[in-house]
């Protein structure tokens, strides 16, 4: 594979990265409402489930799963459920936002949570397998396809994943403002009518 083809593949995906969705609201939202490490677990979780369609796509089940009507539509019904689940998180922690100091055992189940979110926001998308099967079969050779597959998944956890480090970063200037407890409530209601907005929309997509 060329330089010329590995670059252009990186600007495909840096620009369709920031365009807001699932996975980058997950990120943003926990690196405000939480710390950075939790958004780093997120960051975690959506890399690891790059490689893993990148994977898939090399076997192809990507193929098979889109032309399975039952099947993609099944991803999809997880898919919006899953927002919700997300969504209703957000507004219970606005409805029971507390300021306590999470116990250190606590801590890391968090991160273990935030990484698992992070995954299944990214495996659950129907978004992203389409872009697996339209861009992304457009740059595999077919004499190497299981190795330049890893290699595209893993320059797209690359470039995805430095795109939400700026984001985690930026959103550190916003700390001051939601360290009071009626602006971080306010910031997950938001959170939550966002992603079941995704959920609405991820339903009515065709």
């Amino acid at each position: 594979m060329s330089f010329e083809s590995l670059l252009t593949f990186a600007l495909i995906v840096f620009f369709i990265a920031i365009i807001p969705g699932p996975n980058a609201l997950l990120v943003l939202f926990t690196a405000l409402s939480n710390n950075k490490s939790r958004a780093f677990a997120n960051v975690a979780g959506v890399s690891c489930g790059f490689l893993i369609h990148a994977f898939i796509s090399a076997l192809g089940l990507s193929l098979l799963l889109s032309q399975s009507l039952i099947a993609f539509t099944l991803l999809k019904i997880l898919g919006v459920f899953y927002l919700l689940y997300l969504g209703f998180t957000h507004f219970k922690a606005a409805y029971q936002l507390k300021k306590i100091e999470a116990p250190k055992s606590e801590a890391q189940k968090g991160l273990m949570n935030n990484f698992a979110k992070g995954l299944l926001t990214n495996l659950l998308n129907p978004k992203i397998i389409l872009f697996y099967l339209s861009i992304f079969p457009q740059f595999v050779s077919s004499s190497n396809i299981l190795e330049d597959s890893l290699l595209l998944g893993a320059i797209q956890a690359i470039v995805v994943s430095f795109w939400f480090l700026i984001i985690i970063l930026l959103s550190q200037y916003l700390k001051d403002f939601l360290s009071k407890a009626k602006n971080a409530s306010f910031l997950n209601y938001f959170a939550g009518s966002v992603f079941v907005l995704f959920s609405y929309k991820l339903a009515n997509s065709k």
